[in-house]
């Protein structure tokens, strides 16, 4: 939900963190896809989350943080054993 306050354009913190939330499911499906069956889904959703918290913490900038975490979880679940 968008909003206005004293002239300025206010988002709902509640919907920014529901469109992380998305945005790292999409993630955790595509690196499921890329991974095949040598991974159970859990454990990518848990990876990417776990790589977007760590990312964040001295992240100046948000955008693209879910493709980081995306790339991250991707190279240590399914890159390992290559």
């Amino acid at each position: 939900m968008v909003s206005t306050l004293e002239g300025h354009v206010v988002r709902d913190p509640h919907d920014l963190h529901a469109e992380v939330e998305a945005q790292l499911e999409l993630a955790a499906e595509e690196v499921t896809r890329r991974c095949g069956d040598t991974v159970e889904p859990q454990a990518v959703r848990q990876a990417v989350h776990d790589a977007y918290d760590r990312l964040s913490e001295e992240a100046s900038c948000q955008s693209f943080l879910h493709i980081l975490a995306a790339r991250a979880a991707h190279k240590e679940l399914c890159e390992a054993g290559s």
